[in-house]
């Protein structure tokens, strides 16, 4: 096909049947982003379409992509974080919007050909086309994630996708920033037809023919009755959207603000002329992209894009492909695991000593790929299909091809010692061996291995389905093929590995030490389990520190305290709570009874029989400031003595595991960019305070000492 029109990144060209096709290639790129420059060269072929159409050269116009999987992602996040005025980016969404307003006016048929992934300013370019065409691709979805970053569309979105889509539909897609698969597309008329992956540009082809002949017309969202009740009267519309607002409301706890002025952007624009609706949502959208809300949700957005980036080009290469994953242990850690990997299509060998504790684990997996399938995310005979890729043995007959060996057996350093000498005889000398302790040594474990080189740590979160972080952990003697391979892995399952030192706790688990720690001391002087629960989940964390310990169970509690108080000292000495917790054979919500009592894994209310156990409620019980305060900055400060120590790289990863690993909460971007919103100094000063009159366990570390009287911080300051 003759290129006319080049530039890098975005091309026209005009085949011998007068069909033009503008095609998206971002150069060293596997997705395509609308950045400034590419917004310019877009409305300059606009101008030279416009010409050839007028001359009678131009039939039709299809917006194309020419990479694999992957339509348009959306806008440059980067260009959204240096945003800093908000009448700067009011005018960066105006500038997008007149585009989009230009695509709409072309006078010939115009079509956007979408294969892959089609996300943001992706999907609102596509609303400005005449007609959109979706291919049956796995990874084709459509949406308009802008509210998970802290802003909304705002090159049209707010507007287009109610009027294609019913007013419903659209708020589904825009509040909730989930995509939709191509079916669901086309039954909301966000597509028009929905094609083989299989020659997707000779059906694009084939439907422009149709077009053209006049066989077809942009598809139109037939409302059902009750929509047509809700949507098209006012009474109706303003029901609909108190309602709305109130489940809004409920989901982000008032936190994020973008989904509700979204909401109230739709609800505004509704019968206006586009040009009146398109200001309103430009004006909205620079208010927002502003706020240290924004500014933190892409903070942690670019944390996560870039997980990839933690290891050396020249390291990753080193990598060997995992083709065939050995599980030993098939417990919840080991189906789950199993199920991940096979759910990605990767062969399972999945080990366990009894038929019994096997079968389990196999259902396990089973369960979870059912679940998944329900909603969703790929077909039911596709879930069976992946589940046969899991083999559960009794023996290490099947390791002899394995490319990886995860071991998630019971966290006893004997146990694991004796694993590894067993599978490391099954083993090819090219497999790389995992252990997923969540806080044994690795470095004691691979000091018994006959190739500890090969030797690594690969720490997954319960529930493994749901959590997105990885702590890949390396000890000195692990080697870069070893630890690219295990990295690799990690990316593989649409993990974010985070590359720790082998270390006491790991990072995860050093610092929710001190914080699990310290709700166990506040009972011990009488604060309610409620209470210190709802103190910190108002601060926005997914649940208290009881909860918390419930969900994770006491006996794995006091295990990770005992460790961490043995090799870290008297700051990461456990409180007497938990060990009181178990004697009374309470082990959380694996037996329903903890702090709360659960049946059917459903949690009851706190049970009232823990004032036997527990001291009553204080006199003066600390109020909630002060219960933040001890929970939150002992992790701020166990951070502190972690970077010390150089278990992470720096800041970054400790936000972004934080983040990813506990839930602390996204809008506050991070343990430690929260940490500088609070102040160095401040932190410190109360540390000090806390630590004469509560105990020496709040002594501050070296470095936060340092770093607030040189006026450090730990991150690049918000920007607003």
């Amino acid at each position: 096909m003759p290129k006319d029109v080049q530039e890098e990144g975005l091309t026209l060209a005009v085949d011998n049947d007068n069909i033009g096709w503008l095609t998206f290639d971002r150069p060293g790129s596997k997705v395509n982003l609308l950045t400034t420059a590419i917004m310019e060269r877009l409305d300059a072929l606009i101008t030279e379409l416009q010409s050839r159409i007028a001359t009678g050269k131009l039939v039709a116009v299809v917006m194309w992509s020419d990479k694999p999987g992957s339509f348009i992602a959306g806008a440059d996040v980067n260009e959204i974080a240096a945003l800093t005025d908000a009448n700067e980016a009011a005018a960066k969404s105006r500038k997008g919007q007149k585009v989009f307003a230009r695509v709409s006016r072309l006078t010939v048929p115009t079509i956007a050909a979408i294969d892959g992934s089609c996300l943001g300013g992706g999907t609102e370019l596509a609303l400005a086309c005449d007609y959109r065409l979706a291919s049956d691709r796995p990874s084709t979805r459509i949406g308009l994630p802008e509210t998970q970053l802290g802003i909304l569309p705002g090159f049209g979105g707010t507007v287009r996708l109610p009027r294609q889509c019913g007013i419903q539909n659209a708020l589904n897609v825009i509040l909730t920033g989930a995509p939709v698969k191509p079916d669901r597309a086309r039954r909301m008329a966000l597509v028009d037809r929905v094609l083989s992956e299989e020659g997707f540009r000779d059906g694009v082809r084939a439907f422009i023919r149709e077009v053209i002949t006049g066989r077809v017309k942009p598809s139109v969202y037939e409302k059902s009755f009750t929509e047509r009740l809700l949507e098209d009267n006012g009474l109706g519309r303003k029901l609909l959207f108190s309602m709305a607002r109130g489940r809004t409301a409920k989901r982000t706890g008032g936190r994020y603000p973008a989904p509700m002025v979204a909401l109230d952007v739709v609800e505004r624009t509704h019968g206006l002329q586009v040009d009146q609706a398109l200001e309103i949502e430009a004006r909205a959208l620079g208010e927002l992209a502003v706020t240290p809300v924004c500014k933190n949700l892409i903070r942690i957005f670019q944390l996560s894009t870039g997980a990839r980036d933690a290891l050396p080009a020249a390291v990753l290469e080193k990598r060997r492909p995992v083709e065939r994953v050995g599980v030993i242990g098939a417990g919840v850690m080991g189906g789950a695991i199993a199920e991940l990997a096979a759910s990605k299509d990767v062969d399972v060998v999945l080990k366990d000593i009894e038929q019994g504790p096997l079968d389990a684990g196999l259902h396990h997996a089973h369960e979870l790929l059912e679940k998944a399938a329900s909603k969703g995310v790929f077909g039911a005979e596709e879930a069976g299909l992946k589940f046969a890729r899991i083999q559960g043995v009794l023996d290490y007959a099947e390791f002899g091809q394995v490319d990886l060996a995860i071991e998630a057996v019971v966290e006893r350093m004997a146990v694991k010692k004796q694993v590894l000498r067993e599978a490391e005889e099954a083993l090819p000398e090219r497999a790389v061996f995992a252990t997923n302790t969540s806080s044994l040594s690795v470095s004691e474990l691979a000091s018994g291995a006959t190739r500890p080189a090969r030797v690594v740590g690969l720490h997954f979160f319960n529930p493994v389905h749901r959590m997105p972080l990885v702590e890949v952990i390396r000890t000195p003697e692990t080697s870069d093929e070893a630890l690219a391979t295990a990295f690799g892995f990690a990316l593989d399952m649409d993990k974010r590995p985070v590359i720790v030192r082998d270390s006491p706790g790991f990072l995860v688990n050093r610092l929710l030490g001190p914080y699990l720690n310290e709700a166990g001391y506040l009972l011990e002087e009488g604060v309610p389990v409620r209470k210190l629960d709802d103190a910190v989940a108002d601060f926005g964390m997914p649940m208290g520190p009881c909860r918390l310990l419930d969900e994770v169970g006491f006996d794995v509690a006091r295990h990770v305290a005992s460790e961490l108080g043995r090799e870290l000292g008297e700051r990461l000495t456990p409180s007497g709570v938990i060990e009181r917790l178990l004697e009374d054979g309470r082990l959380g919500k694996k037996n329903g009874l903890g702090f709360y009592i659960y049946q059917d894994g459903r949690e009851k209310g706190v049970d009232s029989d823990l004032r036997r156990l527990l001291p009553g409620p204080a006199s003066t019980p600390p109020n909630d400031e002060e219960i933040r305060r001890r929970c939150l900055y002992v992790m701020v400060n166990e951070a502190a003595f972690a970077l010390e120590q150089e278990v992470v790289e720096g800041a970054a990863a400790v936000d972004l595991a934080m983040v990813m690993g506990t839930g602390f909460p996204p809008f506050r971007g991070g343990l430690l960019r929260w940490a500088d919103s609070e102040g160095l100094t401040s932190i410190v000063e109360s540390l000090r305070e806390l630590a004469g009159r509560v105990g020496p366990r709040f002594e501050p570390a070296p470095r936060l000492v340092r770093m607030a009287e040189a006026g450090d911080s730990f991150t690049a300051p918000v920007a607003v």
